[in-house]
């Protein structure tokens, strides 16, 4: 049973279920469970995450729920922060929610409602991959349709909700599978994000950074709190060596065309993985830059200047504003923008950019960079895209994906 086929099951069968028959041996019931861990295959998400499902433990629950956890964080709605698809208490719709656990909270603060909604706001606040269009939005979410069967727990469901999308569930048909797992890799991503910011401190992560929001902590100094000093000292030990080019070969042209989604593109899931490295990578970044700037007399006084503007998630459209000699005249100093893309793959492992990202690198121009870092889990190496929009790269729209490495480009050195 896909997604699609799954959703309309429930939305046929639940709600008449529930009212006339109990839970106990239920069939309706079995066909949910077992349909929800392979209509979510764990294939397309990878092994660090569990799908689980549930309809209520005794008696029927009036929001059925599948939630994908990350097994690093949690493994139950009850705690951390987990993707849950919520229906709505009718069964005609359905939430893809990034969404709180409930319970944690309420046995942890005083004020649960309160304390919801300031942890939801300051997220919403502050992550940059965010979107609030394709019917993704930041607005509170309704579960409570029938009024009959909004009790305590729904409205609670609503209240941990941190960011979202609705789906109708009569109006979906066979081939919005695909978008809807196009929407839940979007989800991860965000998700990523969230976590990349969590407070190291062994199982204690979560609410270490719900301790640090309510007491109105700075988006920025939770950015500092969250790189463990494990990662802190990787990073200063390594140094990125920037790497010649291999033998040139003949161009492509870029393309601007509609792309299908598909859920077996293998760079899909690479590009999750690869997201927990961002913030590594952008630390050896920093460190390469401040060691460039150093060696030469014209950009010396500018590396204290150096902004990691990707901190404060504010969606610049890059990572890094740095500092380079002026081409036209080399005793000026220009600012440049860097957009770094990190990789355990090659430096020709394809790689996302956003359509915000695109969009500033069309209007910087020459002074908008991407550094490649490639090759993360040995030697680090790195290569320098000043030249996105030439024959030597595809950026195809999914959101943008960036192929091919081909040619020489001017800034390899060794």
């Amino acid at each position: 049973m896909d997604f699609v086929a799954l959703l309309k099951y429930m939305q046929e069968n639940y709600g008449e279920q529930i009212t006339n028959h109990p839970m106990a041996g239920n069939e309706v019931a079995k066909n949910f469970k077992q349909g929800a861990k392979t209509a979510v295959p764990i294939a397309l998400l990878g092994e660090d995450y569990k799908v689980s499902a549930s309809i209520g433990k005794g008696v029927w629950a009036n929001v059925p729920w599948i939630a994908v956890h990350d097994k690093a964080i949690s493994t139950s709605v009850k705690q951390g922060v987990n993707i849950v698809y919520l229906f709505t208490n009718d069964y005609n719709g359905v939430y893809l929610s990034l969404n709180q656990g409930y319970t944690f909270i309420n046995d942890n603060y005083k004020d649960t409602k309160t304390t919801l909604k300031k942890i939801a706001y300051f997220w919403q606040d502050n992550l940059s991959t965010l979107k609030t269009d394709d019917n993704f939005t930041t607005e509170p979410i309704n579960l409570g349709i029938n009024a009959k069967r909004y009790n305590t727990r729904v409205k609670g469901y609503e209240t941990c909700n941190i960011y979202s999308k609705f789906y109708d569930i009569s109006q979906l048909t066979e081939d919005d599978n695909n978008l809807l797992m196009q929407d839940l890799l979007h989800m991860i991503t965000v998700f990523k994000e969230l976590k990349m910011h969590l407070i190291p401190d062994k199982e204690k992560s979560v609410k270490a950074t719900i301790d640090f929001i309510l007491t109105d902590g700075d988006y920025v100094e939770l950015n500092e709190k969250a790189k463990s000093d494990k990662i802190n000292n990787l990073e200063k030990e390594r140094k990125l060596v920037l790497v010649k080019e291999e033998a040139k070969q003949k161009g492509t042209l870029i393309k601007e065309g509609s792309v299908e989604y598909e859920t077996k593109r293998d760079y899909v899931k690479e590009a999750i993985r690869n997201t927990e490295k961002g913030l590594q990578g952008e630390i050896l970044v920093l460190n390469f830059e401040r060691e460039r700037l150093l060696k030469n007399p014209v950009t010396k006084p500018y590396v204290e200047k150096i902004t990691h503007v990707a901190q404060n998630g504010d969606g610049h459209g890059y990572d890094i504003i740095s500092y380079d000699v002026d081409p036209i005249s080399s005793d000026k100093v220009i600012e440049i923008y860097i957009e770094v893309k990190t990789t355990i793959g090659s430096r020709n492992t394809p790689f996302y950019i956003s359509e915000n990202e695109l969009n500033v690198a069309k209007l910087k121009g020459e002074r908008y960079k991407i550094y490649r870092v490639y090759n993360y889990n040995g030697m680090p190496k790195l290569k320098i895209i000043d030249d996105l929009f030439t024959d030597k790269f595809i950026v195809e729209p999914i959101n943008y994906i960036v192929r091919g490495v081909n040619q020489n480009d001017k800034h390899t050195k060794i």
